[in-house]
């Protein structure tokens, strides 16, 4: 064996268990600290200067912007026309004045600071003193629908039966059960083969469904002569956040042509002449 091999195992083992100089406990707990915002304790007046500090934040630009309505409703309670950026050093610390104007909403305020190159994003609660903003509207109820009645009107019989042109007719009701008027939302319809629907088919206005009012209305689809077998009608009324669709179909089969393609068969065959066949010779035997 090598007398210079366990000595040299040693030395290697060592220098992996000695920590490295340059790496310390402090420098990695920064590392993972969340980013935050510190702020003088209040309260404080508005148009006040004052100092914030920002600590384990990235290095690059900081947008900071004061806020209303502890932000609740994002970028429209802040102060976004009078927000301050701020350059943060590879230390990850900085500290930069900002002046303390009114948010566009009533308080609880804070202060919100976003990196502008990453998600990082952190919030500290600002006491502002005089703000007269008005409180932030309440949320508006979202529109709603409901299907209360769909069905396929009764057609005439014998134009599907021959397959001639006729119309589809649709009954469809609808009730609006919340708070909100629900005013002339979009309405598209799409009319086709099983599967295939996608000719458009123009629909009729919604016009305004107030408040716990129910509405009728009847949807007219032209089928032409190409219209043959199982076929379906598809709707969307479009509401900002609760879309109502619906699906409903209908079958038409040209049974009728077929039986006077029969009929007119039989004619023909009854109709055809018949091969005449002669009458034998009488026998000329004695």
């Amino acid at each position: 064996m090598n007398p210079f091999l366990p000595a040299t195992v040693a030395m290697l083992a060592l220098a992996a268990l000695t920590p490295d100089p340059t790496s310390s406990p402090t420098t990695s707990a920064a590392a993972q600290a969340s980013p935050e915002i510190v702020v003088p304790s209040g309260p404080l007046p508005l148009g006040q200067q004052i100092m914030v500090t920002l600590h384990h934040w990235p290095a690059g630009p900081v947008q900071l912007e004061i806020c209303g309505n502890n932000a609740r409703r994002g970028t429209l309670d802040c102060a976004n026309d009078q927000a301050i950026n701020a350059q943060v050093p590879a230390a990850g610390t900085a500290v930069t004045p900002i002046l303390l104007v009114a948010p566009p909403v009533a308080c609880p305020c804070l202060l919100q600071a976003r990196h502008l190159t990453g998600a990082e994003r952190a919030i500290a609660a600002l006491p502002l003193n005089g703000v007269t903003a008005a409180p932030a509207p309440a949320p508006a109820a979202a529109p709603e629908l409901v299907i209360d009645e769909l069905r396929v009107v009764e057609r005439i019989p014998l134009r599907g039966w021959f397959g001639l042109p006729e119309e589809l007719t649709v009954r469809l009701t609808l009730r609006n059960p919340g708070p909100a008027d629900v005013v002339d939302p979009p309405f598209t319809l799409l009319f086709g083969p099983a599967g295939q629907a996608n000719t458009i088919v123009a629909a009729p206005t919604l016009g305004t469904i107030d408040a716990g009012q129910t509405r009728d209305y009847r949807i007219r689809v032209p089928m032409d002569l190409a219209v043959i077998g199982k076929h379906e009608l598809h709707g969307r009324i479009d509401l900002p956040e609760r879309p109502v669709a619906f699906v409903i179909e209908t079958t038409r089969q040209p049974w009728g042509l077929l039986v006077l393609a029969a009929i007119l068969a039989a004619i023909l065959i009854a109709l055809r002449p018949r091969a005449i066949r002669p009458l034998p010779e009488p026998s000329t035997e004695d």
